[in-house]
């Protein structure tokens, strides 16, 4: 897509066949847009185009190679969901109490169910939700301070959420992981100010390995 203005809050993920497709923000026309190479060129879609929508967005691919989308709407400040279902977009509010869906990071787990962490603007917490196969669950992860911005979402292979965020409050890069029956939360690093701008990935035995920042540490 060239067109002025798009590009903005790009999620890459790659086929089976290593064929890029990206979900993105067009801020000329304010839309959610999702392109995927072909093999000889790129096929574009406006996925959403309801109001200011597509900030915030995660790409993850799911069977068939079908792309599940997280994104934020910026007009009536929700967290958003789309899937294409092989003909169309099917397109969910996952939560729309307060100011919420900032920072997505999506991941879908063995049955393609979707998983979302998200920033709860409102009350500055972590939360997460997920597709049970008839609704939406809803947790908040943490809640103490300003946290959950810049988070990272990874699912090991039991499909548990292993969760990589900023401390806002105390300038610190954190790590949440769900046990079963609670959310399992530790600081990662409190040198200086650290934690924005980070990836997570988990190796093959559910260890996070790639927690990192980019953020300027303080001196």
């Amino acid at each position: 897509d060239t067109a002025w203005g798009v590009g903005m809050y790009a999620s890459l993920a790659l086929d089976g066949a290593g064929f890029p497709h990206i979900a993105y923000y067009d801020w000329n026309n304010f839309d959610l847009k999702y392109a995927r190479w072909t093999g000889s060129a790129w096929a574009v879609q406006t996925v959403d185009s309801a109001g200011s929508v597509g900030r915030f967005t995660s790409l993850a691919l799911g069977g068939a190679s079908y792309p599940h989308i997280s994104y934020h709407d910026g007009s009536s400040f929700d967290l958003k969901y789309a899937r294409w279902t092989g003909s169309a977009w099917a397109i969910q509010t996952v939560n729309s109490a307060g100011s919420v869906g900032e920072y997505t990071s999506l991941a879908l787990d063995g049955s393609d169910n979707p998983h979302i962490n998200y920033h709860d603007r409102a009350n500055n917490d972590l939360k997460y939700a997920r597709w049970t196969g008839s609704a939406w669950a809803i947790q908040t992860v943490d809640s103490a301070g300003s946290v959950g911005s810049y988070a990272s979402l990874a699912l090991d292979g039991a499909g548990i959420p292993h969760i990589g965020y900023y401390d806002g409050a105390n300038l610190n890069l954190k790590y949440a992981r769900w046990t079963g029956s609670a959310w399992a939360i530790q600081t990662v690093d409190s040198a200086g100010d650290v934690g924005a701008y980070l990836s997570l990935a988990l190796d093959g035995a559910g260890t996070p390995t790639s927690a990192t920042t980019t953020a300027a540490t303080a001196t």
